[in-house]
């Protein structure tokens, strides 16, 4: 028996079928890692790019080109909704954004002591049903109405809260 037909010998590998290690391993797997890196920042990049086309600025609202913003007056509110609020009402909460041609607009408003809700008289259609009639029920308001708006595209809630201020809900989607 000799040397060489021990190693083939079969389930052994021969030293001539082991290849040394590969010179430029580290270059290699670093090139790999610079290039993961591009790829990942090119898709954040394109990403932004996507963000902002979907919620571009629009004028006389909150910049809107990094999503939607909350940086909104009753003013403003009020003239997208189109319904009559006060100068006194206060902002829960709000956002707008816009995709494509449609500003969207979701607002909280509380009307300080003593103000009437504007939605109740006028020319406000009452609804039997919203979708997102469930957000008020979540509020714990009483004496809830919802409407939906004759010319605008807007969905509105009001009632009252336990310390009698009356909520406004309002939800807008409106080509733009």
């Amino acid at each position: 028996m000799t040397e060489v037909d021990e190693l083939r010998l079969p389930g052994f590998v021969a030293e001539s079928e082991v290849l040394p290690p590969s010179k430029g391993l580290g270059l290699r797997l670093l090139a790999v890692l610079i290039g993961l890196g591009l790829l990942i920042g090119a898709s954040i990049a394109g990403g932004a790019v996507v963000l902002t086309t979907i919620w571009p600025e629009r004028a006389g609202m909150c910049d809107a080109s990094a999503g939607s913003c909350s940086d909104l007056t009753i003013v403003q509110i009020a003239s997208f909704s189109d319904i009559a609020l006060t100068a006194t009402a206060e902002i829960e909460s709000a956002q707008y954004g816009r995709v494509d041609n449609t500003g969207l607009l979701y607002a909280t408003i509380v009307l300080a002591d003593g103000d009437a809700d504007p939605l109740r008289g006028g020319a406000y259609r009452v609804s039997p049903a919203l979708p997102w009639a469930s957000e008020v029920d979540d509020l714990g308001l009483t004496n809830v109405v919802l409407y939906e708006g004759v010319e605008s595209g807007y969905e509105a809630a009001s009632g009252q809260r336990a310390d009698g201020r009356t909520v406004i809900l309002i939800r807008v989607a409106r080509t733009i």
